[in-house]
């Protein structure tokens, strides 16, 4: 996906399920090219000289911290995603081809309607304290998701959730309304599925002590320092050959924020494995790759997209003519320029232009003439300047971006007031309003129902709101239930397709670049992404949805 200055520069909320409580090809490869000419970044991987080796750890670089690792109350972006898939298991996970998939889970099964879906857990897989990963285990997970009062935003439209009395493991999901792309939410945060123990241990205990099924066991963890995990020596999963897994005897995760001083500490060694989106860093590990230094990995798959978000409850940003004549404002191109980002990144929708659901709308972007119009014509009903509070992360990289932008803005007479905040209040203040702009990455999600909740106005509204923009619109909410309530790939297109074309008349989101992942690593780490499901078929490389995000359960030292 495509960052374009700095790590942080468009904070992700893990699309789909929940980033927030209150966020293609495995190795392989070969030699490298300029990403100003190809619109996929090149892998640049060593091939194994033989068999996965157990043993050895990966000291991975982070974008930044997560403020605990509870799916069911804590904020995930990608990091809490890193943590989240060495401690625990989600329900259900995306195939190389897109499709989700069971995980955890042995099977997700349907009524006639939709309205009914029949979870089927594994047998014989345990949690790491021993207890029965079962019906009532995923139940009761799911239930505390429910009672969040953020993320339980997102399952809204889940009416119950319970053990099955006739088979333990199984637990029965009631919905509202029909939902034929559910198990797409239960490979998201949601269904990450927490041991009864952590649910029910008092604070802090039930956010920073975690207790999964996963591949590691929390050993160590030092806020804004390093996450420590070891080898969890009952993990359920095997590789094909029948060898048991992880591979590794250790995992940590370090957060290094800047994404310059994460890849110095990759090429100096004191990191093993990193996470970018920063074009800037994603030239150097390509240049490297290329000289022999490092391994290189970019995500090929559905991406996030970087944008500015518009509170639309928020005077002066409240009034359609401001957003859109913001966004003819908006020199897109130039800030692409300016954060070293390839042209064919920019975006003018959610979706990529190879994406089934995309249509053109002809997304307005740098035309000041226009601009100006909708503005003035604003000022005449609200006489006296335009100010608009713009906010970002403070990353510099990211400040240098919201600077360009108050530039652009200005051309047409609009004051910016420039404000950073730390990303994790950053989050909570989007979820709650506090805001009037921000710069934001978000989006990802495989099946575009992972991304309802931040659309649909049902979450626009109240002290926690999902939807960060704030925007009701009758016709946007219509067209997402009808493509939540069908497996009908026409039907769905043509919902997805009225939903573009609203946010183009409406501009809840100024819509700049798709986003770019990527791994890099050191010559002698092995499957540096995802490498297969539980039933042995191929695994989509880095979690959809959560880009940048992968598992270590398969990645060995040679």
């Amino acid at each position: 996906m495509t960052s374009h200055a700095g790590s942080h520069r468009w904070v992700k909320l893990g699309a789909a399920a929940l980033a927030l409580s209150l966020a293609l090809a495995a190795c392989g490869g070969s030699s490298s090219s300029s990403n100003n000419d190809n619109k996929k970044a090149t892998d640049v991987t060593i091939k194994a000289a033989g068999d996965p080796k157990a043993g050895g750890s990966v000291k991975f670089g982070l974008e930044a911290e997560t403020d605990g690792f509870n799916p069911t109350t804590n904020r995930w972006a990608v990091s809490g995603y890193m943590v989240g898939n060495a401690v625990f298991d989600p329900l259900a996970a995306y195939d190389a081809s897109g499709k989700i998939q069971p995980y955890l889970a042995k099977s997700f099964t349907p009524s006639a309607d939709y309205k009914t879906w029949t979870i089927e857990m594994r047998p014989g897989v345990n949690f790491s304290d021993g207890t029965p990963v079962n019906g009532a285990a995923v139940a009761k997970s799911l239930n505390a998701v429910k009672a969040d009062a953020l993320v339980g935003i997102a399952v809204r439209n889940i009416a119950s959730v319970e053990a099955d009395p006739a088979d333990p493991l199984k637990a029965i999901v009631t919905t509202v309304d029909p939902w034929a792309s559910f198990p797409a939410l239960m490979g998201n945060q949601v269904g990450y599925i927490v041991a009864p123990a952590q649910l029910d241990a008092a604070k802090p205990a039930s956010s920073n002590q975690p207790i999964g099924s996963g591949p590691f066991i929390q050993k160590e963890w030092v806020p804004d320092n390093h996450w420590l995990g070891t080898k969890n020596p009952n993990y359920w999963r095997s590789d094909e050959k029948g060898n048991k897994l992880p591979y590794l005897d250790s995992v940590e995760f370090r957060p290094i924020v800047d994404p310059q001083t994460r890849t110095s500490a990759l090429l100096s060694g004191d990191i093993n494995m990193m996470q970018t989106t920063d074009w800037p860093a994603i030239n150097k590990l390509q240049s490297e790759a290329a000289s022999g230094n490092v391994q290189f990995v970019g995500d090929h798959g559905e991406t996030e997209e970087s944008f500015i978000m518009f509170n639309t409850s928020k005077a002066p940003v409240d009034d359609a003519r401001v957003r859109v004549g913001l966004a003819w404002c908006t020199d897109r191109d130039q800030i692409l320029v300016v954060n070293e980002t390839p042209a064919e990144k920019a975006a003018d929708s959610q979706f990529a232009p190879d994406s089934p659901y995309y249509v053109k709308t002809d997304f307005p972007n740098n035309d000041v003439a226009k601009g100006t119009e909708l503005i003035n014509a604003y000022k005449k009903d609200h006489p006296g300047d335009v100010t608009v509070t713009l906010g970002t992360t403070p990353v510099p990289a990211n400040t240098a971006t919201t600077a360009l932008i108050a530039q652009q803005w200005a051309r047409c007479g609009v004051t910016v007031q420039q404000k950073t905040t730390e990303q994790s209040k950053f989050i909570i203040d989007a979820a709650t309003g506090q805001y009037e702009a921000n710069l934001w990455r978000q989006f990802a999600a495989s099946d575009p129902d992972g991304d309802y909740q931040w659309w649909t106005g049902k979450n626009a509204t109240g002290a926690l709101a999902l939807n960060f923009a704030r925007l009701k619109d009758p016709q946007i909410d219509e067209a997402l239930d009808k493509a939540r309530a069908t497996p009908d790939v026409a039907v769905r297109k043509d919902a997805y397709a009225t939903l573009q074309k609203r946010q183009t008349e409406l501009v809840p989101y100024i819509w700049l670049a798709h986003t770019q992942w990527a791994i890099g690593a050191a010559k002698n780490v092995r499957n540096l992404t995802n490498v297969s499901l539980p039933d042995g078929q191929p695994s989509a490389p880095m979690l959809a949805g959560f880009d940048g995000a992968v598992r270590l359960t398969q990645t060995w030292i040679e």
